[in-house]
């Protein structure tokens, strides 16, 4: 799955919990942010692996969404990883339970996207400068989802 939908996921899951007044705004912003910011292992992957290019952002990208010349995933994108997390989120819990219950929803969506994200037929491909762009129509029907959503859990 591509960022945005990495970020409007938890986001939409978090906005829930602030409208029952259990996190704050901020917090909401944060999940979506961490539903993000899981993917930063590709960059340090691409690092470790690439040949060329190894600080570039856009090589990094490029590599992900169309090229595949090497595993992007860490550990953490795996069983376990999720179990190594699990058992930290759950002893952080008697710390700070909303940066947890925050974190949690960032990170199992993001997991949960990933294992969502089978090799589907039909793409949207496209190139904007030197970036990359391939989506799934699977994901864009469920970005618009998502975004519905979150316009009804902020009307409500």
């Amino acid at each position: 799955m591509n960022s945005h939908t990495h970020f409007l996921l938890p986001l939409l899951c978090a906005l829930i919990l602030f409208q029952f007044n259990l996190i704050s705004w901020p917090l909401a912003i944060l999940a979506g942010i961490i539903g993000i910011l899981i993917d930063v292992d590709h960059y340090v992957e691409h690092i470790l692996h690439a040949k060329t290019n190894r600080f570039s952002l856009r090589a990094t990208w490029n590599n992900s969404i169309k090229l595949h010349r090497f595993q992007q995933r860490s550990f953490i994108h795996d069983g376990i990883g999720v179990v190594l997390l699990t058992v930290l989120m759950g002893i952080s819990l008697f710390f700070n339970w909303q940066v947890v219950i925050v974190a949690a929803i960032g990170y199992y969506s993001h997991i949960l996207l990933d294992y969502l994200h089978l090799n589907k037929e039909r793409f949207l491909k496209s190139k904007i400068l030197t970036f990359y762009l391939r989506e799934s129509y699977f994901e864009i029907t469920l970005d618009i989802i998502i975004i519905l959503g979150i316009i009804i859990v902020l009307i409500i």
